[in-house]
């Protein structure tokens, strides 16, 4: 068990990341990347602390009322400058509004 950071943007991409890949920042920082954001992914909408190996599951919904229930332990643990993988289709215009663990 672990606890993990859980990104998720707006075309439905996701990822784990450990807190260790993020630096600690001091006033005036600057900040750290923790999503490489492409056009295909979009913006992140959500990051999430979950826990790994509990069993968990995140609720992933949209804006056109759609929702799915993803086990947390099926998701790619990657990089904080890695892409994510895609974690729920999506319609024509639709796109990723929140996630709620």
């Amino acid at each position: 068990m672990a606890a993990m950071a859980l990104v998720i943007t707006e075309k439905g991409y996701g990822k784990l990341v450990s807190p260790d890949e993020f630096r600690e920042q001091k006033r005036g920082g600057g900040g750290v990347t923790g999503y490489k954001v492409t056009e295909d992914s979009g913006p992140v909408v959500a990051v999430i602390r979950v826990e790994t190996g509990k069993g968990e599951r995140v609720l992933i919904y949209t804006a056109n009322g759609r929702a799915i229930l993803t086990p947390v332990d099926d998701i790619a643990v990657r990089s904080r400058s890695a892409g994510g993988v895609k974690l729920i289709n999506l319609q024509e215009g639709d796109k990723v509004v929140g996630a709620a663990f």
